[in-house]
């Protein structure tokens, strides 16, 4: 069999030209972040049945969903590959990791491919499939000590250099290293302009340091490169939202909801309705609209209408508490019992991921329908306890910054000033600034005086 190399400079087990092709337009669209990236998989398993590459590839992406409705698919994508014994080590480590992240325990899936980067530190694919597992295990000092190791093996003449920046960007800002962070996001973005996860990353080292007006105008100039991006164009609005809030533009935010965080009328959406990324941005959105008085009307059934057929998929428990979230916003408490009962039913049985689950994810969950009842002490008691591990349940600062906001406002209705203190402090040490210029907490940090 012929050997072909890829972009990177690894070399592709098929002895088919129009494979080779396929599986590295694939490759480049995935670390870009590009929507056709499954297109061109699927094209390279069409010309040669036994290359193994975009097999694994594609059942990393799926995995990298976060949805049990793709294990099948995963499943299935792992049982056709075959035997095992003539595999590459390059194959071995991403089929290894695969099959370990996919059984729940994404450190153990992380630790697979950074034991392989550790001797190619350019296998730039290896590197965006570890930043995913460590990203959704809360492991952030990791994901930056991962690329910081290799960023030494990098330069202007690497393949695909600007997104290396983005994920080193990325990994250093959840890491709190802003200054590196922003050096190389800019990098990034300066290089490859069309780089939406360089984009994301100042976004969020803007947000974190407070610098809304900045942030708003780094994704209002750059919104228009990314029509040829997945799912994270619309996370890149959802941004843009973040910052747009903190300058009281309700009516703003709530067009972009239906205009470009989801628009059902989209390509992308109409593909993949219930992309989990696409339903938790509406929920955190449409939760901190509400958390400061704004009235959202009805834009909450259209996800909940989803979410409500997801009861028996807490792959991730992170999304879990979004689902929880719609569901409550339309009254639906019976499903949220189902998807408790769900959850502690098989939490158990997924590794690391299971842990996180019962551990976490259930509180999380059961909060947010008690914040929905005004049963604010109820939010306290399941919260308080949790709140400084829930960084395991995956997600970014900015993202999980939605459950701290539910449980301020819940200590601001009972009055608890002491506490308000202590999660003044908290959201301080988790690397935001300038709290008490920032919407919700203004008036928490007074309440706390």
């Amino acid at each position: 069999m012929a050997d072909f190399v890829d972009h990177f400079g690894f070399s592709m087990a098929t002895s088919q030209p129009k494979a080779a092709k396929a599986y590295d337009s694939g490759a480049r669209s995935f670390v870009a972040w590009r929507a056709d990236a499954m297109r061109h998989l699927d094209a390279a398993m069409e010309a040669d049945s036994d290359f193994r590459l975009p097999r694994i590839l594609k059942a990393w992406i799926l995995h990298a969903g976060r949805t049990a409705k793709y294990n099948p698919v995963i499943d299935g994508l792992i049982a056709d590959i075959g035997a095992l014994d003539d595999l590459s080590p390059r194959e071995r480590a991403l089929l290894d990791g695969l099959m370990v992240a996919h059984a729940g325990n994404l450190q153990a899936g992380a630790a697979s491919l950074e034991a392989h980067l550790a001797t190619h530190p350019l296998d730039l694919v290896a590197h965006r499939l570890l930043q995913f597992e460590l990203f959704w295990c809360g492991e952030s000092q990791w994901m930056r000590d991962v690329a910081e190791r290799a960023a030494l093996a990098w330069n202007d003449d690497s393949p695909d250099y600007p997104h290396f920046l983005a994920v080193r960007a990325f990994s250093n800002e959840e890491a709190g290293d802003y200054d590196t962070a922003e050096r190389a996001g800019r990098g990034a973005v300066e290089r490859a302009p069309d780089s939406a996860w360089g984009a994301h990353a100042i976004a969020h080292v803007l947000f974190m340091q407070g610098r809304m007006n900045e942030g708003r105008a780094w994704m209002e100039r750059l919104s228009g490169n990314w029509d040829e991006a997945n799912q994270i164009g619309h996370h890149n609005w959802w941004h843009l939202c973040l910052f747009l809030l903190e300058a009281g533009e309700h009516d703003q935010i709530l067009e972009l909801l239906i205009s470009r965080v989801r628009n059902p009328e989209s390509p992308l959406v109409q593909a993949v309705p219930d992309a989990t990324i696409d339903l938790q941005n509406v929920a955190s959105l449409l939760m901190r609209l509400e958390l400061r008085g704004v009235n959202v009307g009805d834009h909450w059934q259209d996800i909940a209408n989803i979410s409500v057929g997801r009861t028996s998929d807490h792959a991730n428990p992170f999304s879990s508490a979004h689902d929880a979230m719609a569901l409550a916003a339309v009254g639906e408490f019976a499903a949220i019992d189902t998807l408790v009962a769900s959850m502690y039913a098989t939490g158990a049985e997924h590794g690391t991921v299971g842990h996180a689950t019962t551990a976490l994810g259930i509180p999380l969950v059961k909060a947010m329908a008690a914040h929905r009842k005004h049963k604010y002490d109820k939010v306290i008691e399941l919260l308080w306890p949790v709140r400084r591990d829930l960084y395991q349940v995956g997600g970014s600062h900015a993202q999980r910054d939605v459950f701290y906001q539910v449980l301020v406002d819940a200590a601001m209705r009972a009055e608890k000033a002491a506490l308000l203190s202590v999660l003044m402090d908290d959201i301080s040490s988790i690397g935001f600034t300038r709290i008490p210029e920032r919407s919700l907490y203004r008036e928490a940090t007074a309440q706390a005086a």
